[in-house]
């Protein structure tokens, strides 16, 4: 890629934001109030029955996921070398011939249950739920005291979803698992963004309930680690060889300044590249992938599969359940990681310190407008003020973000595309008269005009 990569990167998302900014604020604050109400319904119906409060609770799951996935299709439509490869069939979502690409209902439907799967590892689920936990304690504690003031009597409070009986985690997580499965296991050809809506419901629901629930039950890995004679031995082992070959202070100075850095490199690797990789694998789920037709691969354990057959029909059912649920929560994303993988590694860089850049600077204005914009006020003035400003800012950092990995995006497929220059190998390979994009000036100085794209 040339040089310049990150400031074309941060133009041209400041650009995206500049053109769809109105859009993306209203997509942001009506799923915010969506949000927010429905968060509130949780609380009212968890402090009466707490099957009631989780049912709601997934459906914050979902508003959260469908708010990231409508942002990203406003900006598509500005997006010109996506649109460009999708019309020449070089871009398709997953399911999707060459050459077309989802409604925006059915696209919101299609890319949330492998969003899911991320929003699940990245522990989006446990905040949700650590939340509602917040929220509902704060609730009964108003109760409380109302009632003792009033000279009531306060029954024995719960707490929370650890109150859930274990017959009621049980159904609750089997219930929604096997309605799931039926609607999966009778899907039809074409199904409507309705359906798939339910089914991605039902996803977070059992998901929520299993996962988060289990974490009361079974500890942690680390944790269990730790319980084990193995840890003690390795750890009495690790303390005598610091006590006996670094016992100089000096030399134990230099070792534990070394495994700090260490250790504060693991963490800044996660939030400077392992996090961007997830999101912008996840944008290219949502937008698409580059047509490429794989050869089938050869089964050879033919005695396998011939083995799997003699099983019994439920454990073929469950097995086969498992797979087809492995392969749609996570095909799409491994399709889209390849495509990012594809792009190299001088963009790869460029975004990721584009990333690193609009991160620090949307999260730097919430600083600015309260030191130096507001100034000081009264704490009356902040308790009034403080919440509008948080979702301001939020708005625009989530905005801002979005709007980079978009064109990070549209630069990765204009470089696979062949529209940008020939360091990139194309997917496909152009006719000897088509070259895309000959004026480089356009393509790095923001948007490309709408006759190279189109």
């Amino acid at each position: 890629m040339e040089s310049g990569t990150l400031l074309t990167t941060v133009g041209r998302a400041g650009v995206l934001f500049g053109k769809a900014w109105p859009r993306l604020f209203a997509v942001f604050l009506v799923a915010q109030l969506a949000h927010r109400g429905l968060q509130w319904v949780a609380v009212q119906a968890g402090a009466k029955a707490e099957a009631a409060g989780i049912a709601v609770l997934a459906l914050l799951v979902v508003v959260s996921l469908a708010m990231y996935v409508g942002m990203f299709l406003v900006l598509r439509g500005e997006l010109p070398f996506h649109r460009r490869a999708v019309a020449e069939g070089t871009l398709a979502p997953d399911g999707m011939a060459p050459g077309s690409e989802h409604k925006p209902l059915d696209a919101l439907a299609a890319a949330l249950l492998p969003f899911l799967a991320f929003y699940a590892a990245y522990k989006f689920l446990q905040n949700e739920a650590l939340d509602y936990e917040y929220q509902l304690a704060v609730h009964k504690v108003n109760e409380t005291a109302a009632t003792v003031l009033t000279g009531g009597t306060v029954p024995q409070p719960s707490d929370g979803l650890q109150s859930l009986s274990t017959w009621l985690f049980l159904g609750l997580g089997i219930t929604a698992y096997l309605l799931r499965f039926v609607f999966k296991k009778w899907k039809k050809e074409k199904e409507g963004p309705v359906r798939k809506l339910f089914v991605t419901y039902l996803e977070a629901l059992w998901i929520f309930v299993v996962v988060y629930q289990a974490t009361s039950v079974i500890p942690p890995p680390m944790t269990w680690l730790k319980e084990r004679v193995v840890w003690r031995w390795l750890h009495d082992g690790y303390s005598w060889v610091l006590d006996h070959v670094l016992g100089v202070d000096q030399v134990r100075e230099v070792w534990d300044a070394v495994t700090g850095f260490i250790a504060a490199g693991i963490g800044d690797l996660w939030n400077a590249a392992v996090l961007p990789l997830m999101w912008i694998t996840m944008t290219a789920v949502i937008y698409g992938r580059v047509v490429q037709k794989l050869d089938a691969p050869r089964w050879r354990f033919d005695r396998i599969t011939h083995r799997w057959q003699q099983t019994p029909r439920l454990v073929r059912i469950a097995g086969n359940s498992v797979v087809s649920d492995w392969k749609d929560r996570w095909i799409p994303v491994a399709n889209a990681f390849r495509l990012v993988a594809r792009s190299g590694l001088r963009p790869m860089l460029g975004y990721f310190l584009a990333w690193a850049v609009v991160t620090f600077a949307a999260s730097a204005v919430w600083i600015v407008l309260k030191l130096w914009v507001l100034g000081p006020h009264t704490l009356q003035f902040w308790q009034v003020i403080d919440e509008p400003l948080n979702l301001l800012t939020d708005g625009l950092k989530i905005s801002l973000q979005v709007s980079l990995l978009a064109a990070a995006y549209d630069r990765m497929i204009g470089g696979l595309a062949g529209y940008l220059t020939p360091r990139t190998r194309a997917v496909h390979e152009q006719p000897a008269g088509d070259h895309g994009v000959t004026d480089l000036s356009a393509a790095t100085s923001g948007m490309p005009g709408t006759e190279g794209a189109s």
